[in-house]
């Protein structure tokens, strides 16, 4: 695997594991999964592909009721594709979610876990996990930059609290930054650059849904190829 240092799958990735940094590509990691919450009931591994054509970029989001508001920095776009279903609460989920991923872009790339979308949007063992990995980033004095892409979403309700959520990110166009000089850390895209995603989300008592579990396997062909 290539080092965090000089790759820009270094930047991110939701889950922990193999001592400090699985999934993020890290040097001496040999596994390309990481589920440190345990399974995710209700989460698919394996996920129908979705047409190009119901996988269109979702309207300009807008964060739940008394959330507070995220911020992204010029140079870095996130974009969301998760299409309405129909179902008012497969819809209410995707919504959290995209939320959940700006706000989470958001506090990456200022390098504080203690950013109040960040804390707002994920709860349980997503949160301390996902906040390691963005002191990782801010100890390294790198930002982010470019593009992160997210799409091909299956939401799954379990119970009137309870959701699962599988998707694709796309990282072939985003890349770290070093604060200091500005420089890019570019690189040629590969299939590493993608990853599938299973997440467990639960209603909170505000009527928000939060991340609370995360498992995410990289070098996804299927995303790749969606």
């Amino acid at each position: 695997m290539r080092s965090i240092t000089t790759h820009h799958h270094a930047r991110r990735l939701a889950v922990l594991g193999c001592a400090a940094l699985a999934l993020v590509a890290a040097a001496g990691c040999s596994s390309s999964k990481s589920n440190p919450s345990g399974d995710i009931s209700g989460a698919q591994t394996t996920v129908p592909t979705v047409a190009a054509s119901s996988t269109a970029p979702s309207s300009t989001p807008t964060a739940p009721a008394g959330a507070p508001a995220v911020t992204l920095p010029a140079d870095l776009k996130v974009t969301v594709q998760f299409p309405a279903t129909g179902d008012a609460t497969q819809d209410a989920v995707a919504q959290g979610l995209t939320y959940a991923l700006r706000a989470y872009n958001s506090a990456f790339a200022k390098g504080d876990p203690q950013d109040a979308a960040f804390v707002y949007a994920y709860d349980g063992m997503a949160r301390p996990y996902m906040a390691d990995i963005i002191g990782q980033l801010a100890k390294r004095n790198q930002t982010i930059t470019g593009e992160t892409r997210y799409y091909a979403p299956v939401i799954t309700v379990k119970d009137t609290t309870h959701a699962a959520a599988t998707y694709c990110e796309d990282e072939s166009k985003g890349y770290p930054k070093d604060k200091t000089s500005g420089q890019v850390q570019q690189s040629t895209p590969s299939v590493r650059d993608y990853t599938e995603w299973n997440l467990g989300l639960e209603l909170s008592t505000q009527g928000v849904w939060r991340v609370t579990q995360a498992l995410g396997e990289k070098g996804s062909t299927r995303c790749q190829n969606t």
